[in-house]
């Protein structure tokens, strides 16, 4: 079954904290189910590490995913789970050797 993939469409990056986005930073073709996430930082100083608070508008659409797509994860997925039942099988040849008893 194909899966909604979640495609980030636009970002602004604003210096300092804002409390307040106007609605002109927002894209023009906004649809109505897009996701508006606002991501804050505060500005953090140290003797050795240091960086400026920012604000970051960030617009997030959802879409299915392709064909393309669909099969690579199929693939991924397949090849995973071969490989997690090898690594399951050497540990049960391994827990099977130390727990057999001695002939």
């Amino acid at each position: 079954m194909k899966q909604m993939i979640k495609e980030e469409i636009f970002s602004k990056y604003f210096n300092g904290d804002l409390k307040q986005i106007r609605f002109s930073d927002l894209p023009k073709d906004l649809q109505e189910n897009d996701i508006i996430d606002i991501r804050r930082e505060d500005g953090f100083y140290s003797e050795n590490e240091s960086y400026d608070a920012y604000t970051e508008l960030v617009v997030i659409r959802e879409r299915v995913e392709t064909g393309r797509e669909y099969k690579k994860r199929i693939q991924q997925e397949t090849k995973l789970n071969e490989e997690l039942k090898k690594r399951r099988y050497e540990n049960y040849l391994k827990l099977k050797s130390e727990f057999e008893p001695l002939p």
